[in-house]
């Protein structure tokens, strides 16, 4: 009988070490499918499924594209006592298509004469506060719409931003 349990002892060793690496196993092999979706779970990326009831969506805008005006603009202008004073600016313009992008290169010069005859009368008081600014920057984009949409039939500039404005 002591010979039958040493026989029985290995079998039920060798028993439990297989069914500790199939386990091993499953949980690894079910880890590596898993992980992917568990990730996007996590991170909060969401699952796109498509619904063929659902409305068509409109396309994503595209990226925006910011083109300087350069070189910086200066002009000179009469404060409020009859001084000359001269304001530096450089400006940056935001729009999504390349098109634009190219328009703006080939109107460079008329773009830049433009914004220097209209800067070339403002206020002292306009260049202190924020309002006065904002202001400026919705003259500009007005202006150089009207120069792409009167050359070029389209009018693309969605924003202009001041990168660098300087009063002297």
């Amino acid at each position: 009988m002591a010979e039958d349990e040493q026989e029985d002892a290995p079998k039920k060793g060798k028993g439990k070490l297989i069914i500790i690496v199939v386990a091993a196993v499953a949980l690894l092999g079910g880890g590596i499918f898993a992980g992917p979706m568990i990730q996007k779970m996590i991170s909060g990326e969401p699952e796109v499924v498509a619904d063929a009831d659902a409305p068509a969506e409109a396309a994503p805008a595209a990226d925006a594209i910011y083109k300087g005006i350069h070189p910086p603009l200066l002009i000179n202008f009469q404060d409020n006592r009859g001084r000359s004073r001269f304001l530096q600016m450089s400006l940056e313009l935001m729009t999504r298509k390349q098109t634009v992008v190219d328009a703006i290169d080939t109107h460079n010069a008329v773009i830049r004469n433009n914004l220097i005859l209209l800067y070339g009368d403002v206020k002292i008081e306009d260049l202190s506060g924020r309002e006065g600014k904002t202001k400026m920057l919705g003259q500009a984009l007005e202006e150089i719409n009207g120069i792409l949409t009167e050359q070029t039939g389209e009018a693309g500039v969605e924003a202009v931003y001041f990168t660098n404005l300087v009063v002297q």
